[in-house]
């Protein structure tokens, strides 16, 4: 007989076993029951989400969303950035995909009478299917491994946890197994091309076909009702991260840049309006429909807080928990009906509540307080931090709870250096400090509450526009050079912004006099603003105090437009991420000319390039770059600097473990350079190690923040003489 005529003949009976009305009748009935309640539960979310504010910049431009999702969700580029779990999730997604696939075309043939489950089409399929069924069990057996053996401190067991994955390896079985019992049964001539079904068939050598029909019959069932069971709990389980991350990805790109913290609008145009206005997120009410699908979207994967510098260094913040607690706290107030109108029937939704209280809340940890009002959700299964263990305080109790201080304790949201490691790590598109940089914006704006070491900082930027000294100090660190300051009406090609701390701290100021002994080596055209500049905001706006941020921000702006400039230079990158991505927000910087902004390390680079400075021979060096958090993951510059480095003679560049996109933060975003949290160890200190783990015995920054953490760490772990920290400026000034 040849291949041809074998792969014409090639079928099997669909419903082998269990093919009487009655059977198929109450598959159907149940299938249908079981589609039902996850409706149910998938429509309530979805009305959740839409109780939030409008978010516009969430919306449009949906050729991008469609890239974004295919990119992240069907090609799943950056769950698989991490290599371990990655593999395994990668067999668990393709092996889903591939038998999805063979029971649409089952569906196609059985049900829509379109005959094409036959033939060589069928063998492929059935090959397909066995393999790929045989991967994703793998994954399956993986990820037991890695969760209950390896047990990171990232992830976290709870029944939830548990009840997904042992649904889909107890789903896989039982399909191979009933696989086995029909290739037994019928003595199946396609059996070869069922590799994993023919094996398990070994299995069942003793049975007779009846008794192996029987046994088929049972399994066949039991496998029906875990499906359904499976499609019903889609809403109430783990498994609901499959349609939420899908969703969020499709709507996580948004019209601002990335650096750029949304806007309230402007408060003073708010303030004349006379109309009451509240800033942030004060409660979950304050959320948008955004962040309200950011929750919904988790995965508990623990990649932010694996990343995160205040929770590795000992602070009561977990990116995890804030996101988890915060959903929890979402879906303990609809399970009590105290969130959100439904237009479901009663007794739809009251099916929808039970569900949601005694298996979502129950599966994922979170159970009834003494006071049967809330739910609490603490224990040490949730991190081996012991703040994070303790950080949630009441979930559920009531819609106008305060999220920062009522359902968090405040201290989560002071802890953030808004590093965004947690957002680059997020393989679902949440904005974690989107979350907390808006709460912080509620207790400082509409509960006056901040830090106290914060405070003062705050007050200086609002009496002489900088946390130092007096505004006519701001050019003393230029006393004995040649360097030109512009009046209003000047024209030059490069404006040097200096920042304040290169300004009038004495040991940063030799950035800046290294920087204008590099533009006056390369006869750039340039010029300082002097006393003209003021704070660019920064500090102010990652504080929450948003209000003092656009009073400084439209001073700037008012300046700048001032002069006739082509590119502004900062060598700080908080200046240069809040002048390049947050101004536009309330002005043009050029009267209608749109100037380009850069960070100093891309000037050096250029000027290097070009052979405006050349560079002698210095010592060999080790040395190894810091990457600033508002350089690299807030604007995407890595390279510039390192180019920078490849070009000076005499250094060996040493990268650490935690480079680029993976780079730790400092410890001094977010604020925390102007406050000292004496929670933990100092993440600094953490920075420092790494650096010296690369054997250098030079660190190199691109931030005046990074440098003097960097050199704080180089003291507190005895390295002194052993370790220096240079700016890429000064570390080309000494070759010029």
């Amino acid at each position: 007989m040849g291949t041809e005529s074998i792969g014409a003949e090639a079928t099997r009976e669909i419903l082998w076993n269990v093919s009487s009305t009655g059977n198929v009748v109450a598959m159907y009935v149940l299938c249908a029951l079981a589609c039902l309640v996850g409706l149910i539960g998938v429509w309530r979310h979805t009305e959740i989400w839409l109780s939030g504010k409008a978010d516009p910049e969430h919306l449009g431009r949906p050729l991008l969303r469609v890239a974004s999702l295919l990119e992240n969700g069907l090609f799943q580029e950056r769950v698989i950035r991490e290599r371990q779990p990655g593999f395994a999730h990668t067999l668990i997604f393709v092996g889903f995909i591939v038998l999805l696939f063979t029971t649409t075309m089952v569906f196609v043939d059985h049900d829509l009478g379109i005959r094409i489950y036959r033939g060589e089409f069928y063998l492929a399929v059935t090959v397909l299917s066995d393999l790929f069924g045989l991967a994703f069990l793998i994954g399956c057996l993986l990820m037991y491994h890695r969760r209950y053996v390896q047990a990171p401190d990232q992830l976290h067991s709870r029944t939830a946890d548990a009840l997904m994955l042992h649904i889909l390896t107890l789903l896989l079985v039982q399909g191979f197994v009933l696989e086995g019992l029909r290739i037994h049964a019928t003595d199946d001539p396609w059996a070869a091309y069922s590799p994993v079904g023919l094996l398990f068939a070994k299995f069942f050598w003793s049975l007779s076909e009846e008794a192996a029909r029987t046994l088929h019959f049972l399994t066949w069932w039991f496998h029906a009702l875990t499906v359904f069971g499976a499609i019903a709990l889609v809403p109430y389980s783990k498994f609901f991260h499959v349609l939420a991350s899908s969703v969020n990805l499709y709507f996580a790109p948004r019209k601002r840049p990335a650096g750029a913290l949304s806007s309230p609008g402007d408060l003073e145009q708010l303030l004349e309006a006379g109309e009451e206005f509240s800033i942030g997120t004060g409660t979950l009410s304050d959320y948008t429909w955004k962040q309200l699908l950011d929750l919904d979207a988790c995965t508990s994967c623990g990649r932010c807080q694996d990343n995160c510098p205040a929770y590795l260094s000992g602070k009561p913040l977990s990116p995890k928990w804030l996101v988890l607690d915060s959903r929890n706290h979402m879906l303990a107030l609809h399970a009590e009906d105290r969130l959100t109108e439904s237009k479901l029937p009663e007794s739809l939704k009251r099916l929808d509540q039970a569900l949601m209280k005694k298996v979502y809340l129950r599966g994922n940890g979170v159970s009834p307080d003494q006071s049967g009002m809330g739910y609490h959700a603490a224990g040490e299964y949730r991190a081996k931090n012991s703040l994070v263990q303790s950080s949630a305080l009441s979930l559920g109790a009531d819609a106008a709870t305060p999220i920062a201080g009522g359902v968090l304790d405040k201290d989560v949201f002071w802890s953030c250096t808004t590093c965004m490691a947690c957002v680059e790590a997020c393989p679902v598109g949440i904005n974690h400090v989107e979350q907390i940089v808006e709460n912080r914006r509620h207790m400082a704006l509409m509960e006056g509450d901040i830090p106290s070491e914060a405070q003062q900082t705050l007050r200086a930027l609002e009496t002489r526009a900088n946390p130092y000294g007096p505004a006519e100090d701001r050019l003393a660190w230029a006393e004995g050079l040649d360097v030109p300051v512009v009046q209003p009406g000047d024209s030059v090609d490069y404006l040097y912004w200096v920042g304040c701390v290169s300004a009038y701290d004495k040991r940063k100021q030799q950035i800046a006099q290294s920087l204008v002994k590099l533009f006056n080596t390369a006869g750039i055209s340039y010029g300082v603003l002097g006393t003209a500049e003021g704070c660019s905001g920064d500090p102010a706006r990652r504080l929450g105090e948003e209000n003092l941020f656009q009073m400084l921000a439209k001073q700037n702006i008012e300046t700048l437009k001032s002069i006739k400039f082509k590119t502004l230079v900062a060598n700080c990158p908080h200046c240069f991420n809040t002048i390049k991505n947050e101004y536009p927000q309330f002005g043009n910087l050029g009267n209608g000319r749109k100037p380009e902004i850069i960070h100093h390390s891309v000037l050096l680079r250029r000027l290097l390039e070009s052979g405006a400075l050349e560079l002698s021979d210095g010592d060999k060096e080790r040395i190894t770059f810091h990457d600033p958090c508002y350089l690299g993951r807030y604007n995407g510059e890595y390279e510039a600097p390192r180019d920078t480095l490849k070009s000076t003679p005499g250094l060996e560049i040493l990268e650490m473990e935690r480079s680029k996109d993976k780079g730790m933060c400092c410890g001094a975003g977010g604020g925390h350079f102007w406050m000292d949290m004496k929670v933990g160890e100092r993440v600094n200190v953490l920075r420092t190690e790494q650096a010296a783990e690369t054997g250098a015995n030079k660190v190199a920054t691109g931030c005046p923040y990074c440098m003097q953490m960097m050199e704080d760490g180089v003291k507190l772990t005895d390295r002194e003489g052993q370790m220096e920290v240079r700016d890429l400026a000064e570390i080309l000034a000494e070759r010029v």
